[in-house]
């Protein structure tokens, strides 16, 4: 089988289309095109769908990707160890990150390992979304806790502590509430797996039917609370400026508090290559060390 070949099939996948993956990778479309019909007729099977509008991967396409992109990945790292003398990685780390995490901590994150693997390339998502990491062949992901039983922690990296807060305006208008019913507006966190944690977090006699308002970012939410919109669940870290200055009050702490793990996953601890697992080091000691000061931390 040629490598190079595989190679080039995986980086069609990766850049969506035959021209980008020839730009990605400085070679001519010409060649590109080529080398996928020779992979394909030595195959014996039809790896892309094509059209003037649609570029997908066939059923025998999309099994090879899912075969061989993590093997390729760890047999370029297996080179890189040993041509730079075990001291540096080449290739891609894939990550997804929630919308709304600080940026800073994984740029200064990033930042340290490309100065030991110049020639690591990052391919970062910032989402909310739930993503199947396998079938978007993804590498690392920061979430709360386990969101998919295939998927193996790694580390936990950041406890979040979540509480009740309203506005000042808010709570002087509407008093402050003795029970979670008195609440008239109550803003909360769409992803289902949170709320399910919030919710079982109450006494049974104290739990919310629901609620009012549902954002899958706490910045966002912590905007509607600051607008009067009613009382939102929060991390404490975000919310600790906005108490210290005047605008925001934590209420119902003794009927309501909940610490959620956040965690480092991937696909499979069999899949994790040397070049992610020494990145996630990084990353765990950046995410720990700034954990502190943690300032819009996002749901994930």
């Amino acid at each position: 089988m040629d490598l190079n070949a595989l190679q080039t099939f995986i980086a069609v996948v990766r850049a969506g289309g035959f021209a980008a993956a020839a730009r990605e990778t400085d070679v001519p479309r010409s060649s590109v095109s080529s080398t996928i019909r020779k992979l394909e007729k030595n195959l014996g099977v039809r790896l892309f769908k094509r059209s003037t509008r649609a570029f997908s991967l066939t059923a025998e396409g999309q099994t090879l990707y899912q075969n061989c992109a993590n093997a390729m990945s760890s047999l370029t790292d297996a080179v890189a160890s040993v041509t730079g003398g075990g001291e540096s990685f080449g290739g891609e780390i894939r990550m997804t990150l929630p919308a709304d995490f600080p940026a800073h901590i994984a740029a200064a994150a990033i930042a340290e390992y490309r100065q030991r693997h110049p020639a690591v390339r990052f391919h970062i998502r910032n989402t909310n979304e739930v993503l199947d990491l396998v079938a978007n062949n993804i590498d690392l992901a920061l979430r709360i806790g386990s969101s998919n039983p295939q998927d193996a922690i790694i580390r936990g990296v950041i406890n979040m502590n979540l509480g009740l807060f309203g506005s000042k305006r808010y709570v002087e208008t509407t008093g402050v509430p003795l029970h979670i019913r008195e609440v008239a507006s109550l803003i909360g966190p769409q992803r289902a797996e949170l709320r399910r944690l919030i919710l079982e977090s109450f006494a049974s006699d104290a739990r919310p039917a629901a609620f009012d308002i549902v954002a899958d970012s706490f910045t966002f939410i912590r905007e509607l609370v600051l607008c009067n919109q009613g009382v939102g669940i929060l991390p404490i870290s975000l919310c600790r400026a906005d108490m210290e200055a005047g605008s925001m009050v934590r209420v119902l702490d003794e009927q309501f508090s909940l610490t959620v793990r956040m965690c480092l996953t991937h696909p499979s601890r069999a899949d994790l290559s040397p070049k992610v697992a020494s990145f996630a080091q990084v990353l765990a000691r950046h995410l720990e060390a700034g954990s502190n000061s943690l300032a819009p931390a996002a749901i994930g």
